[in-house]
């Protein structure tokens, strides 16, 4: 975190005090906590990691999936316990992207049928625009998009031949093959097509 950093972030300061947050889940790197003091929803929550990063495009691939297992949680508990009839899930990035404060944060927003905007989706916001439904303006678009080559995947390492996960996939993918054969079996036999069936 750059000098001062905490000093400037809400967010920050809200962490060095963890007592004063709502929390309703938490994990090694993040909390979830219920938004205050300008809630947009019944329920609405932030999933928030506890050092400061200026966006979610700052997580490592592994913060990553923490907070989308946080985020799941936080959805089941909007579900179970709120009884919520849907949820939305809102990720900004940067202030031309909707993001509010320098700190990353996903926002969970629980949805309820009685509510005035009940099923309009977030997107909503963005009115359908005609002159990007052209053709050879979408794959000008869509060069764009491929120009960029992401770093952020994981990369796959398949294991050594030697290793127990290997062994133990061998023998699970060898079970399944045996428990496929004895499934055919045990079909009865049934006439080729064409074939007339004796019915007794």
């Amino acid at each position: 975190m750059p000098p001062g950093q905490g000093d400037q972030c809400p967010f920050c300061q809200l962490i060095s005090q963890p007592e004063q947050l709502l929390t309703i889940g938490e994990t090694e790197n993040f909390y979830a906590w219920m938004e205050f003091p300008q809630p947009r929803s019944y329920g609405h929550a932030n999933i928030v990691p506890k050092d400061h990063k200026e966006s979610v495009l700052e997580f490592t691939p592994q913060e990553f999936q923490e907070a989308m297992t946080l985020m799941r949680e936080t959805v089941q508990k909007a579900f179970e316990g709120l009884g919520a009839d849907g949820v939305s899930i809102a990720m900004n990035i940067k202030e031309a992207g909707g993001q509010m404060l320098p700190h990353a944060y996903i926002q969970v927003f629980p949805r309820f049928e009685e509510d005035e905007n009940s099923g309009t989706p977030i997107g909503a916001i963005f009115q359908h625009r005609d002159d990007l439904a052209d053709e050879d303006k979408l794959n000008e678009i869509q060069k764009e998009y491929n120009s960029v080559t992401s770093d952020f995947a994981v990369e796959t390492v398949e294991p050594h031949p030697e290793s127990q996960r290997f062994k133990e996939d061998e023998q699970a993918e060898q079970k399944d093959i045996e428990t496929e054969k004895e499934s055919e079996d045990q079909k009865p036999d049934r006439p080729e097509r064409g074939e007339s069936i004796e019915w007794r």
